[in-house]
């Protein structure tokens, strides 16, 4: 099985503060459709998203461009997942830096979540993807945490947060089951250099 990892596009933190389940930004918007535009040239079999607006939002292109079937994964969320508050890296680096060692040193217990429990689920999550589908091409939108997770989990590292995932960025994991995972790639934004060029310019 070939798993895609797509990071959702830049939420709109501006306008909500650290509210759940933001939607995406403008940027976030033209994020999605530069990735989207991407992956519409791979043979994908199959489309899944967190639930939350922004990952849904960032796969929207893709799923209304090839009619691929698509499916929703709660267990794939970000920490909002459970109805809580929502930071992105941005937002709590702003804070000072007070603020983001107390996130370091326990990046989900600084939402309020049980770290384990978190965990647990997102590979619970991934599992299932496993035990119902074979020698398929999925991709797979979510969210830092949840691609961390899978990460750590492949490669046998500490920790939960070893990878900064760009917005729309993409990972490449293949394996045939959640415990024989080969790690192919880790953030990918190659198909994001226009807007870099824009910025550029």
């Amino acid at each position: 099985m070939r798993l895609i990892l797509v990071r959702h596009g830049q939420p709109d933190t501006a306008t909500t503060g650290t509210a759940g389940n933001p939607p995406l930004s403008a940027m976030g918007r033209e994020q999605s459709q530069l990735v989207c535009d991407y992956l519409a040239r791979e043979t994908i079999d199959l489309a899944i998203h967190s639930g939350l607006d922004r990952a849904h939002h960032t796969a929207r292109p893709l799923i209304q461009n090839t009619g691929m079937d698509v499916r929703v994964i709660p267990e794939l969320g970000e920490v909002d997942r459970y109805g809580g508050q929502y930071g992105n890296i941005e937002t709590i680096r702003s804070k000072g830096d007070a603020e983001w060692q107390r996130f370091l040193t326990d990046p989900i217990g600084y939402f309020g979540i049980d770290g384990d429990r978190f965990v647990s689920e997102t590979l619970n999550g991934y599992r299932s993807i496993f035990a119902e589908y074979k020698r398929q091409t999925i991709a797979i939108f979510t969210h830092g945490f949840p691609i961390n997770i899978l990460l750590t989990h492949a490669l046998g590292l500490d920790g939960i947060a070893n990878f900064v995932p760009d917005y729309c960025s993409i990972t490449r994991v293949t394996g045939s089951d959640l415990d024989r995972l080969t790690v192919v790639s880790v953030n990918e934004t190659a198909h994001l250099a226009p807007l870099r060029q824009e910025a550029a310019e």
